[in-house]
């Protein structure tokens, strides 16, 4: 089990796992949603190559984060083998590159999410609307809390 670089070859199971895991982050959220696939979303197709992209293989890809000008943009995980520290690996991995400040945006209604960054370090400072699928949705803008004794510059 590895978290190694994004290659081209990841992308048909990077984009299973984003169209599963998008409608499971969702599906609090008080309508329906018709997700998008990630491979025919001009919008986030382009964020995502953008970003650097790592993914959790142990001979399958299993999970994929994606970071960009210290924000963390996605971390999402096979749901067939969630809850096994597959997202815990995925963002350390991300940690130990060195992003200080990493901020990300969670939608409010995944309390799964949200407890996983808050024991990770990240603290709510704010909240966005985000519009996806024609619907607002209410996102918490979370910021990585520096570490007892670290300055912030």
């Amino acid at each position: 089990m590895t978290v190694r670089d994004f290659k081209a070859s990841d992308f048909p199971a990077v984009c299973r796992i984003y169209f599963e895991a998008k409608r499971e982050e969702l599906k609090f959220e008080p309508y329906p949603f018709n997700v998008t696939p990630l491979n025919q979303d001009e919008v986030l197709l382009a964020a995502f190559y953008e970003s650097d992209v790592i993914v959790f293989d142990d001979g399958t890809v299993r999970g994929f984060a994606a970071t960009f000008a210290g924000q963390l943009r996605a971390l999402f995980v096979d749901g067939a083998v969630r809850g096994r520290g597959i997202g815990q690996s995925l963002l350390d991995a991300v940690l130990a590159r060195g992003t200080e400040g990493l901020s990300l945006n969670v939608a409010k209604s995944n309390g799964d999410a949200l407890r996983f960054y808050a024991r990770n370090g990240f603290s709510n400072v704010g909240e966005t609307v985000r519009h996806y699928a024609g619907h607002e949705i209410m996102y918490l803008k979370m910021q990585l809390a520096p570490k007892l004794g670290e300055v912030i510059a």
